[in-house]
């Protein structure tokens, strides 16, 4: 298979509103959709199942089971999704879908697309929240949530805000302070519950806080870098101290294809580079480092997709925003 989306079940697990997203692939919902519409659509209308490991070894007449791990498997087609420690937690693919139930209830929450990844050891969903933002005239932003947990072992469950910046479907990170406790409610941009833990859905609720506030503090960070200039020699020094600790070898940075992708696109040939106030400014170097991650780096694009939510994509977008904003 080309792409890590499932299709184990003999066709693509993957729901969505709107835009047909990667490769084409997935169920069209209409806006509105119930919850256990968009479960079934997006193929996550299965439970995962848990049974002992056994083994058998030349010293061993009988088949012996291993108390200290237990094997993760699908209910629909029992296929075996990981091997892990007998205390591991799981979130079952209705959980992820059931978070936003309640906030459907109180409004101004919209599921835009969910799926499953890699014969589904990973799921996910992701909601529009309110209305989108100009960053400047003709740059919107729209908020989102993002809820996804996995079956593996490789990811805690993980609820957490994100932007998508209209132009270009780049996902840009909150705010990097919004990572740290604010004002006495501790009120995060990203909650992570380990597979040792009980997942709580209204705990998690409660510590993302009013997402609205959330995305207004981010409009007014971005607002700030769209409004601070960077020449092509700080955006040098920008684009080296964002890729150090991911370049290895002999190759000086400046080589890497990476850096010349990133300074390629700060120079202008970023979608939306066009829009008056964005080019030459500090928010033109984030979505020239999010356009990369979100649109070119990795094989595929459900690769890219993983990697730009939850793995070294997320965490080169993370590290670009805390160096421009400080």
């Amino acid at each position: 298979m080309a792409h890590m989306i499932d299709e184990s079940t003999g066709r693509a697990a993957i729901a969505y509103v709107g835009r047909k997203p990667w490769h084409e692939l997935g169920q069209e919902l209409t806006p509105g959709a119930s919850v256990e519409e968009w479960t079934r659509e997006a193929g996550l209308d299965y439970h995962v199942k848990q049974s002992p490991v056994l083994f058998e070894t030349d010293a061993m007449s009988a088949m012996q089971e291993w108390p200290e791990r237990k094997v993760l498997h699908r209910s629909d087609s029992g296929v075996p999704l990981a091997v892990v420690s007998k205390d591991y937690r799981v979130v079952q693919p209705a959980e992820v879908m059931e978070f936003f139930r309640r906030l459907a209830d109180i409004g101004g929450f919209e599921l835009e697309t969910a799926g499953a990844l890699s014969s589904g050891k990973r799921v996910w969903a992701l909601a529009r929240v309110g209305p989108e933002a100009d960053i400047v005239e003709g740059d919107l932003v729209r908020s989102y949530l993002l809820v996804g947990t996995s079956y593996d072992g490789t990811m805690a469950t993980i609820a957490k805000h994100t932007n998508i910046r209209v132009v270009c479907n780049n996902t840009i990170t909150a705010a990097v302070d919004h990572e740290k406790d604010i004002d006495l409610g501790h009120i995060k941009s990203t909650v992570r519950v380990l597979h040792s833990e009980r997942f709580d859905p209204d705990a998690v609720r409660l510590q993302l806080g009013i997402v609205k506030d959330s995305f207004e503090r981010f409009i007014l960070q971005a607002r700030k870098l769209a409004g601070e200039t960077m020449t092509s020699a700080e955006c040098d020094v920008f684009i080296r101290e964002l890729l150090k600790p991911y370049h290895a070898g002999n190759l000086q940075v400046e080589e890497s294809k990476a850096y010349k992708r990133i300074m390629g696109l700060f120079s202008g040939s970023a979608i939306g580079s066009e829009i008056p106030g964005v080019s030459g400014t500090r928010w033109q170097a984030l979505n020239a480092v999010t356009e990369l991650i979100d649109h070119e780096r990795g094989r595929t694009a459900s690769t890219r997709m993983e990697s730009a939510w939850f793995g070294t994509g997320n965490k080169i977008k993370n590290r670009a925003l805390e160096l421009l904003v400080n």
